[in-house]
């Protein structure tokens, strides 16, 4: 069963998988069954902290799918928590770059300060999901938010049966170049504006289509030229 809570003040979803793919009556309104069993992980332009074996690591923004094995490494198919951060969140309130942490699994203390560090010590042995949370609230209270990543990311989403945006139009609403823009995009949300354009896009389609729309419907209200559009861009989007 997957779960997922909505969190404002940390521009994150805190959610959880388990094998259990029955809702508690606490949790019936927001749960979703899935398998169990190793899940395709689609891109989405974010990026998650997620304890696996009492441990938190950073998974970086997937440029392409890939495939995740929830079991622990014990072999156990323990339950799987994590935060899902908006794009352009968490490189913030790690201060590194996106670029450095994309496609890979990487353990939090590999990137935190010493004085970080500490402080998450202080939360005492194992990582759950209460603890989770007050990390993302001491690194969100250590960090200083620019949004101009959540604008940017707000632009190069969709607007309702409009084409992809101009990168170049983009770039010149913040004063940038073009070249600028591009390098920015990296370290803002792991990849170049093109593609985070493309995959917000893509996300918005399949989340018509999940909600019952048909493809060619979806592809016309999220600015694709076509069904066949839509599909080239799922076909390298899952890697296929």
């Amino acid at each position: 069963m997957y779960t997922e809570m909505r969190i404002p003040k940390l521009r994150a979803s805190l959610w959880s998988s388990a094998p259990d793919t029955r809702p508690t009556s606490a949790l019936a309104e927001v749960a979703v069954s899935v398998p169990s069993e190793p899940s395709l992980i689609v891109p989405d332009g974010c990026m998650d902290l997620i304890v696996i074996d009492s441990r938190v690591v950073i998974a970086g923004a997937d440029s392409t799918a890939r495939t995740f094995h929830s079991a622990s490494t014990s072999g156990a198919a323990d339950p799987v928590v994590g935060l899902r951060f908006d794009p352009g969140v968490l490189p913030q309130l790690l201060a590194t770059s996106a670029a450095e942490l994309a496609d890979t699994v990487t353990p939090l203390d590999a990137v935190m300060t010493a004085g970080s560090r500490a402080i998450i010590a202080e939360l005492g042995p194992g990582v759950e999901q209460r603890q989770l949370v007050d990390i993302a609230e001491m690194l969100t209270a250590r960090a200083d938010i620019d949004s101009t990543p959540l604008q940017l990311a707000g632009l190069l989403g969709v607007r309702a049966e409009s084409p992809a945006p101009d990168i170049a139009e983009v770039a010149a609403q913040f004063a940038y170049s073009p070249r600028q823009l591009r390098r920015l995009s990296s370290a803002w949300f792991g990849y170049g504006p093109k593609h985070l354009s493309k995959v917000l896009r893509w996300q918005a389609a399949r989340a018509l289509i999940d909600a019952g729309s048909t493809r060619t419907a979806a592809a016309t209200a999220t600015g694709y030229a076509d069904a066949a559009h839509l599909w080239r861009d799922e076909k390298s989007l899952l890697g296929r």
